[in-house]
């Protein structure tokens, strides 16, 4: 019966290591040569170069050491395992690639979005409208382009953008009210001391008169 083969800490240490420095080195590669563009790497592809970096590491290791069992079995699998590894790649490249995709055309819509709520607010000072009423009609584009596609969301948001509406300008109505209220006294106050000052001029004045006479 053989013994089997252990692998000292010293060599398992030394192969991780080695393993990490080949897996950086190959992720580095791609990174250099795409540098500036709006790529991403996919967790299969990184996948991919660490098991190769890691099947180099066996091999290299086999010309100076007795390889384990262990690993003997894992370079036994070594086309294999890296074949399904490389289509798994191929599909994550895939996948990563549509995920950026998608992530620039909501990007984009959000864009357009936005775009026409200002002409939406443009054209409604172009109407005449005040800046209140310009903003109220842009927020309303906003929310028709947000959720037109399903009409109930869309009844829901806009019944309670109205409600908030009709608040601030109830708020408003009455700050208004107040400073008018207020404006009023001031003025009533004011011809009240107005008449007073007047009367008493007038007292003064005859006063002077009669004691001229």
């Amino acid at each position: 019966k053989q013994s089997s083969v252990k692998v000292s800490a010293g060599d398992r240490q030394e192969d991780s290591a080695h393993a990490a420095l080949l897996t950086l080195q190959a992720e580095l590669r791609p990174l250099e040569k795409h540098a500036g563009a709006n790529e991403k790497i996919s967790q299969q592809r990184r996948d991919l170069w660490k098991a190769e970096s890691q099947f180099a590491v066996l091999e290299e290791a086999a010309q100076r050491r007795q390889l384990s069992a262990q690993e003997k079995s894992l370079l036994a699998h070594k086309d294999e395992t890296l074949e399904y590894k490389r289509q798994l790649a191929a599909l994550g490249d895939k996948v990563t690639y549509q995920e950026r995709l998608n992530a620039l055309a909501q990007q984009a819509d959000k864009f357009a979005q936005q775009q026409r709520a200002k002409r939406a607010a443009i054209d409604a000072k172009s109407r005449g409208l005040t800046d209140r009423q310009a903003e109220r009609e842009a927020t309303e584009q906003r929310l028709k382009e947000q959720y037109g596609d399903n009409p109930l969301a869309l009844n829901n948001v806009m019944s309670e953008q109205k409600k908030t509406w009709a608040a601030e300008d109830q708020l408003r109505g009455n700050w208004m009210a107040g400073l008018k209220s207020g404006w009023s006294e001031w003025e009533e106050s004011a011809t009240d001391s107005m008449s007073q000052v007047k009367s008493a001029a007038t007292q003064t004045f005859d006063g002077i008169a009669q004691n001229m006479a």
